[in-house]
């Protein structure tokens, strides 16, 4: 075919959509735009149900034995399910907490008493948790600081009682032999 004669036909074609598309403008000549919409689209109130679909609906609600919801009506009347409460993931927390107030276990015994009550827990996390405590930045207990005594036990620090004053001048007076250069 000749350059001539693609062209020609390519006109042709171009004429009859042309001509085509000017019919159905004319067949409808006060269409909205709301009667326009695609053929994909559907509005949900002018949704359409055919028996084919319907059959298929019901067939999944006996296999499945679940509540499927057929219309908006039913959807409405199911009442919503109820929230599962959310698990910790430390329920260690009161009972380090109670520890950490009388000031009586050191970590070592704090994570084996962990692991005693608690045998689903992770260790690494627990062990993380009580390293976490002595640190103000990352503590669970912000409010209050978390120290160790010199024997190494865990304690708030608003409860570390204070020296007696007879230790306290003992410990004032008494320091270090310093080599002499």
């Amino acid at each position: 075919m000749s350059k001539k004669a693609k062209k020609s036909q390519m006109a042709e074609n171009q004429e009859a959509t042309n001509q085509t598309s000017e019919d159905n403008q004319m067949e409808v000549p006060n269409q909205s735009a709301e009667e326009t919409t695609p053929a994909t689209i559907v509005e949900a109130s002018e949704a359409e149900i055919f028996e084919s679909h319907t059959e298929v609906k019901q067939a999944v609600v006996t296999e499945t034995e679940s509540p499927v919801v057929a219309s908006e009506a039913e959807a409405v009347e199911q009442p919503a399910p109820a929230k599962k409460e959310r698990v910790s993931k430390r329920p260690y927390i009161s009972l380090v907490e109670e520890h950490l107030e009388l000031g009586d276990l050191d970590k070592k015994e704090l994570l084996a008493l962990i692991m005693e009550r608690f045998p689903t827990i992770s260790k690494n996390g627990a062990s993380t948790f009580l390293t976490d405590a002595l640190n103000p930045r990352y503590s669970h207990w912000k409010d209050r600081v978390v120290s160790k005594t010199i024997d190494g036990k865990l304690i708030f620090a608003d409860k570390i009682e204070p020296l007696p004053e007879e230790l306290e001048t003992q410990v004032e007076t008494t320091q270090p032999e310093q080599p002499s250069a």
